[in-house]
Formats: structure tokens, sequence, C-alpha cells
């Protein structure tokens, strides 16, 4: 196939408004694939991204501009299509495969990248949909074809969540000790990788789920998708309702939000020995009394997305075990900017997934 132009929804100034844009491409070299876009998820990170930053609290500000991302920038992580194009030194792939897209590139030789840990990767971190032109298009040029994972009969449009929604949920719960049938996990912010967690935690794991959002319409979706109670962080003592209704038996908390609101109020739902995985961008600073470190033999961490080996595992979770499946919105990638702003003002229930 004469891969010679992709056609890109980009934004050339930060903060600005996608447009559509022709690109030429040249054809893949090396270990090069060039995939055929079919579905690209849209992510809560992709505003964060469009801004230009996150907010890091005390009025700080990361800036990508300033760690050296380049516009125009096309956004989309969450890609899934078809192999169009081979580079000559591409194995494992066949014209036609239809694949996930694993979007975190790493140098592919360090010891972090070879056990898989790309994302994380010391040496050459690159994200496409970030530094390298990602799948809000109609083809994508992927590094190598290690960074794609055969899908086989799996549908797509959801398949495509995998790449971040899908690996970030089960990530992060694979971080907590296995829950027992009596533990509570506490699922804060049920957006598009909140509520993949509450499915993908109902599947795979013994615990009961409580949900915690202020989104009505998102608590009763989060209650349809494995969720066994739901509550309004914003409502009058909330918190001790919250720890009343689980037994005060909290074993741990993911927080998919990441603000301080969110994160203070996780160290507080935990029983003793509990743990909280921070896994939200929302920005802000994390404030805590040091002596409840000690004193509640609290365990918390940090969850950025997943590994290259979580997706795969994903893929084959979803491919032998019926998942729960969590709301997903198919949209033409001409919408991509009312989309955006759906998710921005809170209007999204699940996952949007763009169509070029």
């Amino acid at each position: 196939m004469n891969c010679s132009c992709a056609h890109r929804w980009a934004f050339r100034a930060w903060g600005g408004a996608l447009e559509e844009r022709a690109d030429d491409l040249t054809p893949a070299a090396g270990h090069e694939v060039t995939v055929r876009v079919t579905h690209c998820g849209m992510c809560h990170s992709d505003l964060h991204v469009q801004a230009g930053g996150f907010d890091m609290g005390g009025g700080t500000q990361s800036s990508l501009e300033r760690s050296g991302v380049r516009l125009p920038v096309t956004m989309g992580h969450e890609i899934a299509g078809e192999v169009v194009e081979l580079g000559p030194d591409a194995r494992g792939m066949a014209l036609g495969d239809m694949v996930v897209v694993y979007p975190w590139i790493g140098c592919g030789a360090c010891p972090v990248c070879e056990r898989g840990d790309d994302h994380v990767c010391p040496r050459a971190s690159r994200s496409l949909g970030i530094q390298l032109p990602g799948g809000y298009a109609d083809l994508v040029r992927v590094p190598h074809a290690r960074y794609l994972v055969p899908i086989g009969a799996l549908d797509p449009a959801r398949a495509a969540t995998f790449a971040c929604a899908g690996i970030t949920a089960f990530s992060a719960i694979r971080k907590l000790n296995p829950p027992t049938a009596e533990d509570w996990v506490a699922i804060i912010g049920c957006g598009g990788v909140g509520m993949t967690a509450v499915a993908l935690c109902s599947a795979t794991t013994k615990a009961r789920i409580v949900a915690i959002d202020p989104d009505p319409t998102k608590r009763e979706a989060a209650l349809r998708h494995g969720a066994a109670l739901a509550f309004d962080p914003g409502a009058p003592d909330a918190l001790k309702t919250i720890v009343k209704a689980c037994g005060g038996n909290i074993a741990g908390v993911i927080d998919f939000v990441g603000a301080e609101s969110s994160s203070s109020m996780a160290v507080n739902l935990v029983r003793r020995t509990g743990q909280v995985v921070i896994v939200g961008l929302f920005g802000g600073q994390f404030r805590m009394p040091l002596p409840l470190f000690a004193l509640k033999s609290l365990q918390i961490s940090g969850s950025y997305v997943g590994s290259l080996n979580d997706l795969r595992e994903l893929v084959a979770l979803a491919q032998g075990t019926m998942l729960p499946q969590i709301p997903l919105t198919l949209r033409p990638l001409a919408q991509v900017n009312q989309a955006l702003s759906d998710l921005a003002q809170g209007r999204v229930v699940g996952r949007v997934v763009l169509q070029p």
C-alpha cells in the first residue's frame, strides 16, 4: 500500500481547537509499521495535553512545550486498526492484522523496556498522541511491531480503550493486595477509566466495590457495571457515611481523579493497613499528617498507565472471558472538538471512541 498522506486532526496552538490537516507520510522504514485507524478512544488526559500541561500544585504548572513537545500535536493514544504497511525489518505482523497499539514508546533496549515497562523508560520515553502523531487520524505510524497486540475477533472499538483506560485500570487494581470477599475497594471518579476499573475489579477480584462520583448518572452506571454501593463525595458527612456503609473495612482506594480533595478522601477512607493508589492527574498537592503513615500503616503509591505486558494480558483476558462492558459512544472523528468539549464538561458516561 502506498501510504503517502495521513489525514489528521491536530491543534496548532496550546489550548486551541483541532483542525484537519494532511501530512506526507514517507514509506515505513526499518521496524516501523503503518496502521489504518478504525477506532481511537478519547482520554481525559487529552484535555491536559491540549491545554499544554498539568497542575502540579502550589501554583506550579508543568509545561509540555518546555519538555520538548512540538506543535502541531495530533492526539489520540487509544488506537485500534488494521496493519496496512510493514517496514523491511518489521516482524511478527502481517498485512490485514487487526491490532491494538501500545502507545507508550520507550528506547526498546534498556532493562526497563526489556521487561515490558516502556511507559517508564528512563532514556527515551515518547507517546503516540503527544510527542509522536497519534490516532486522531486515518493512519498512524508505529515505531516498532512490538507495540502491536493482535486482537483477533475482539470488537476493535472496545479493544482500542484497552490501550489506556483498560491497562490504567488493570495496572492500578493489580497494585492492591488481593482483596477477600469481605473487603471493600473504593473507586473514586467514575469517568471512562474509573468505570473501567469498576468493571475489571468486579470481574477479576472477590472484593465488594463502592463507587464515588458527584455525577448521579455515573453512579448509576457504576452500579450497573459491578459496584455494590455508590455515593456522592459532596454529600453532607459523605466520608463518615461511606466508611459506615462499608463496615469500616475499605482495604483499598483507587483515586482516578488525583485532586487534593479526592486524595484526602482516599487516605481517610481506608482502614488501618489499607492501600491508596493515586492514578488521576487532575492536579494539586497531596497533604496528609505524617504520623498517619505510621499510625494507620498506610501504603500509598502512584500508578501511571500500564505496561506492554499488561496490554497483552488484558487482551488475552478479554479473549477468554466475557468482561463487563462499560458504555461506549461512537462518534465520527470530524466531531472531535465537540467530543472534547463534552468530555471537559463531564457529559460523557463511559468512553467516547472516534472513527475516522
